[in-house]
């Protein structure tokens, strides 16, 4: 697992270099390589002193004096694209790390005191940051003992208690009375990762917190951290046959959802106008919880594949000094875990808490964020990062009991297709008046359902 309990590897075994198609070594400080080979879906860290750490923490100032010059020029250069009143800053998943990191250390004031982004949607983060400002910083990764899953993790202020370090993801925005507008989205993979919870928990998810009054934190219920892989099958988009998963993959586009938010917060920045309360699960109303609460309810429909076994973020020390950003102890020092929590679902294994999508609560199927990995992958016992699933129900109540699924079959829970998509536009209406959802994708959201109707009831 990668977080189980780490395994040497003889140094005999490995070297730095590359072995060609013909199996000859040829020395080469940038690849590592085994004779014995390495196993698929495992992790292997290797520590070691390097020379010429690139300038890497630019990146914050490059960003907001570039925005600073769109939205003012400067004194010397007129702005390329005079009449920018509002700026917005979208960034998912590495880029949305960047972002939180971005507000954690305030780079948004410009030189001459001003704001450079007036809001920010920071998409799939989950409650990470990255190694955006380290002396060799990996800022694409994302696994453990990577310097991520750090606290504080939420809007406001809170102390950990174990550390007992008090911080807030907001802190230094707060100090100085910034007005700016920030939305954190989460797909379920994230909270299945078990940080995203942490957006709105205490450190050891014990209770829920409320936000700050210029966040919103929002939760795409039953989806995976990209926009779903349609037509459906079994495997990723990115590199064949590397992505496989044991389940189909999520089918569950959530654009529809963000689009709502990117017209929200212009609302909230350009009129005023505040946006939907956030919609997450919650402690309180039994919608978020323990990993081990939904096993009972997998363990019960055929061919689930429920993780029985959860990565957990934990704290790490990666220097003696918590002033100090820059790690000092590699690998660093493991300590106990942080809260992390997942959403609940129901019978059908749909999830019940966040902005409910119409093909979730209008369902043919249970849709998660999390999957297993195919066997052909390695690892099989592990998450697929960053991938969710598709658990069809049975078309037919014949079918359903051959497979004695527990869940009503399709063509029990509607008369026909014209029942159902009945439904799902009165479901994509009930968001538009939440303002969770736009008017112009209520006819997207009956689109979508035509294709996930025609796909899982067969010719």
């Amino acid at each position: 697992m990668p977080d189980g309990p780490a395994e040497t590897m003889p140094r005999d075994d490995w070297r730095f270099g590359r072995i060609d198609s013909n199996g000859e070594y040829h020395p080469d400080p940038d690849y590592i390589c085994s004779r014995e080979g390495f196993q698929k879906g495992r992790l292997y860290q290797v520590t070691y002193t390097a020379l010429g750490a690139p300038v890497i923490g630019l990146s914050f100032a490059a960003l907001r004096d570039c925005v600073s010059w769109f939205k003012y020029g400067s004194s010397s250069v007129d702005s390329p694209v005079p009449g920018i009143r509002k700026s917005y800053a979208y960034g998912r998943s590495q880029t949305g790390r960047f972002l939180r990191t971005f507000v954690h250390n305030d780079f948004n004031l410009d030189e001459s005191g001003r704001e450079a982004m007036d809001g920010i949607i920071a998409n799939v983060a989950g409650g990470m940051r990255g190694e955006f400002n380290q002396r060799f910083g990996q800022n694409s990764k994302d696994r453990n003992n990577m310097m991520h899953q750090l606290f504080p993790f939420a809007s406001i202020e809170q102390t950990d208690l174990e550390t007992e370090e008090t911080g807030s993801l907001h802190q230094r925005l707060d100090e100085r009375g910034s007005r700016l507008k920030v939305m954190y989205t989460n797909s379920s993979a994230e909270y299945h990762r078990a940080d995203a919870s942490l957006l709105h928990t205490d450190p050891d998810g014990r209770m829920d917190i409320e936000q700050g009054k210029n966040v919103r934190v929002f939760h795409f219920a039953g989806t995976e951290h990209g926009t779903g892989v349609w037509p459906p099958t079994d495997h990723g988009v990115i590199v064949t046959g590397a992505e496989r998963a044991q389940n189909i993959r999520s089918v569950i586009d959530y654009s529809p959802l963000l689009r709502a938010c990117l017209v929200n917060l212009d609302l909230w920045v350009t009129e005023g106008i505040d946006p939907p309360k956030s919609k997450h699960p919650r402690i309180d109303d039994g919608t978020l919880v323990p990993t081990s609460d939904l096993i009972s309810i997998f363990s019960s429909i055929p061919g689930s594949n429920y993780p029985y076994r959860h990565a957990i973020p934990r704290r790490r020390e990666f220097s003696a000094d918590e002033k100090d950003e820059h790690p000092r102890i590699l690998p660093p020092e493991i300590g106990n875990a942080f809260g992390g929590l997942v959403p609940m679902v129901d019978s059908d294994g749909n999830e019940i808490g966040g902005i409910i999508s119409p093909e979730i609560s209008v369902p043919v199927a249970a849709h998660t964020g999390w999957t297993l990995r195919h066997a052909d992958i390695g690892g099989e016992g592990q998450l697929l990062m960053f991938a969710g699933g598709t658990i069809p129900f049975p078309a037919t109540e014949s079918d359903r009991l051959t497979t004695g699924d527990p869940r009503p079959s399709i063509e029990a829970r509607y008369t026909n297709r014209d029942e159902y998509l009945s439904k799902v536009r009165a479901s994509a209406e009930a968001l538009v008046s939440e303002r969770y959802l736009l008017e112009i994708d209520i006819e997207t959201s009956v689109s979508l359902g035509e294709r996930m109707w025609d796909y899982f009831t067969g010719p």
